[in-house]
Formats: C-alpha cells, structure tokens, sequence
C-alpha cells in the first residue's frame, strides 16, 4: 500500500491505505480499515472492478453495480471474504484527491487514554484515533485538511486531549509519511518473537467506557510477554454507510480493538500460554465487541471456526455455498 501511495502522490490523488504501508492486496480484500475511513469509507467501498480466478481454476471478471438490484452474491463475497475463494490478479480502484494530514500523537496515562476514547467518540468524521497498549499507553489521531477552517476545528479538538508526555502535532502529506503506531525502539518488541493477531469489532463504548478499559488494564497486567498488546483503530462515519453489502457485514462498529499475541520463537509452551491469553481477551472483550474483522486468518487454530461465525455472522451459509461451486476442492482457506 505504500508504493500505491507514493505513486497516486505524483498524480496528486490518494487513497485510504491503513496503519501500515507494507500490506498488500489483502488489506484491501479484507475490508481494509484506516485512519482516513470514517470520512473515505472502507477500501472495499473503493473497488469498482475485480479480475482473477476461482478456485476451481475458472477466470472471473467483475464490474461494481451500480445498485442494490444489480448486487450478485460473488461481488458480495469477493469484497471481503475472496481469500476463501479465489486468487485476486487486479482490482480497479476510487483514488480521491490528495490533502494534507493532521497528525497528533502523545503519551498517555490509563486514565488519559479514557478520555480520549470518550471525546473521540464525537469528533466528526474528518478525525480519527488509533491506540496502542503495552508497557506504556501511545495514541496517534489522524485527519484529513479540506480547507483552512477544517484545519482550525480539528487543531481546536485535539488541543483538547489529555496527554502524559512528548504531544506532536504535526502536517504530513501522506499516509506514508505518518509515525508508526508502535512503541518506537522498545527492545520488548523485537523480531525474536512469533505472533498471531485477532481483530475485534463493536459499537461506541459510552458509558461503558470505564468498564471496558478497566477490563483492558487487568488483561495487559497478565501479558505472557512483553511483546503481547492490544491496539485500537476508530470506524464510524462512511463505514456506516455502504450503497452496496459487502461481507465485512459489521457496518455499525465504532472500535476495531486488535489483539497481539507474541511468545519466544520455537517455544511451544509459550506459545499455548500466549494463545490463552489472547482466548482470554476475546472472551472478556466480546460483550462490547461481539464482531472479528478477518484481516487475519486462523485454520490453524481452533478458534477458526468462531472467528468465522463472528465475523459473517448470517451471511457465512451463503458463503459455504458460493465456496462449494467456486471452490469445491477447498484449493483456497477454508470456511469451517
């Protein structure tokens, strides 16, 4: 998604990449969620053409209705579940015209990170807040310029939140060119480690706030390693507004909190502590957000089967479905 910036950047257009510009295709296939969403929508909502091959070897070559009539179940799936399906070869996409981003980032302490939470969620569409929690609380909120007024609203909001230490803000040009969601050069997070990441999604918290967060502090508290955190990127806005369905099916989520489960390369027995804990996670998290964004697959797993559930809810049977004519030698990953 990088070089896809750096390339719509010469013709003075963009498009809405996510928190990391080293993803590809699948971050796009997904769902694609950034920072730039709730005033862009999700990148699915950008694609007007799809090519590629089912798994059953057939070429398929797919243009976006142009109404709810016109909606055929494989544009339906293709848009955020074509990895059970099918390979992508090209997608012909919606680019917008290119603005300056406004950046804040800061430190925060617990009771910080609550508040920002709280404002955040009545900032208008053009903001938006991500966060990371680990050995320490780091939030970074992004939002597009249109105009000069645009830019004062927004320069007024964020001077309204609440920060511990070393508050930037700051202009950049790009999504690209942001700071990094992360820790910096914390060596707690390191390449030693093995991963895995689980992606949830639900509703404003409200007064549910202090709950959720509380029930945050005590799951970090019990980390297995260091490297384990829970982040959060903010929906809303253009996500709630989709003219055609897609299988990114949890429309009305506001948080997509992730889940990084991390452990000692080769280290079996932690990795089935780390595994536990992030099971733990979920299950404590699910009453407030009872949705999974699949930008991250787990057959391998045994949770695979609820991930699935969780995230197609209703739709998952039509999926099995399509999957059984378009793939029924389960050649692509597996929907059960």
């Amino acid at each position: 998604m990088g070089k896809l910036c750096s390339f719509l950047e010469k013709h003075k257009r963009s498009f809405p990449i996510g928190l990391s510009g080293n993803t590809g295709m699948g971050y796009i296939l997904t769902g694609g969620i950034s920072p730039l969403s709730r005033s862009k929508g999700l990148a699915i909502d950008q694609i007007i053409e799809i090519k590629g091959f089912w798994g059953n070897g057939k070429e398929f070559h797919l243009l976006r209705p142009n109404t709810k009539n016109e909606l055929t179940n494989e544009w339906k799936a293709l848009c955020g579940a074509a990895i059970f399906l099918g390979i992508i070869t090209q997608v012909k996409l919606k680019t917008q015209p290119l603005r300056p981003l406004l950046s804040w980032t800061a430190n925060l302490s617990f009771s910080e990170l609550s508040e920002c939470i709280n404002q955040a969620e009545s900032w208008p569409n053009s903001l938006s807040l991500q966060w990371i929690y680990g050995d320490d609380i780091f939030a970074h909120a992004i939002g597009e310029i249109k105009n000069t007024d645009d830019e004062s609203v927004m320069i007024k909001l964020l001077e309204k939140l609440p920060f511990s230490r070393n508050r930037i803000i700051n202009k950049f040009n790009n999504m690209k060119s942001l700071p990094n969601l992360s820790f910096g050069n914390n060596n707690n997070y390191n390449n030693s480690n093995h991963s895995e990441v689980l992606g949830l999604l639900g509703p404003a918290w409200q007064e549910k706030n202090k709950q959720v967060l509380k029930i945050l502090k005590e799951l970090i508290n019990k980390r297995p390693n260091k490297s384990c955190y829970i982040a959060s990127q903010q929906l809303g806005g253009l996500t709630h507004l989709n003219d055609l369905d897609t299988s990114f099916i949890h429309r009305d989520a506001i948080w997509k909190p992730w889940i990084n489960g991390a452990w000692e390369a080769h280290n079996q027995a932690k990795r089935k502590r780390t595994l536990e804990w992030m099971t733990e996670c979920w299950n404590n998290l699910e009453f407030i957000c009872p949705g999974v964004h699949l930008a991250q697959i787990h057959p391998h797993l045994e949770w695979h089967k609820k991930e699935l559930s969780s995230a197609f809810e209703d739709w998952l049977p039509n999926l099995e479905e399509l999957k059984a004519i378009h793939d029924p030698r389960n050649i692509m990953p597996p929907l059960k």
